[in-house]
């Protein structure tokens, strides 16, 4: 089963996120860089995506990135992975599976 699931040429649209630590509590994003990284199941090295998502309140964890033509036109198994990073070092990164789906 997937993290996500999007269906193949939807586009305009938010994907949205609260950050938490693994017991829940939400980080507070105030001087972080949120960035999303998408690449194709055992392509790690070629990615589709890497760019900063938007930090909406900081103080809430909650950011979001505006999904683009070129996320989803192809219907392959993609991973992504949301990478925080403080001041130039990469303090968190958790990765997930992405589904494309055929649109209906």
């Amino acid at each position: 089963m997937s993290d996500l699931i999007l269906p193949q040429g939807d586009k305009g649209y938010n994907l949205n996120w609260t950050i938490t630590e693994d017991d829940g509590t939400v980080v507070d994003l105030t001087d972080y860089t949120v960035t999303l990284k998408v690449w194709r199941a055992g392509y790690p090295g070629a990615l589709i995506i890497n760019k900063a998502c938007t930090v909406d309140v900081a103080a809430s964890g909650t950011c979001h990135y505006t999904i683009e033509a070129d996320v989803i036109a192809d219907m392959d198994e993609l991973k992504f992975d949301l990478v925080l990073t403080k001041t130039g070092v990469i303090m968190s990164s958790k990765k997930y599976d992405l589904e494309v789906e055929e649109s209906a």
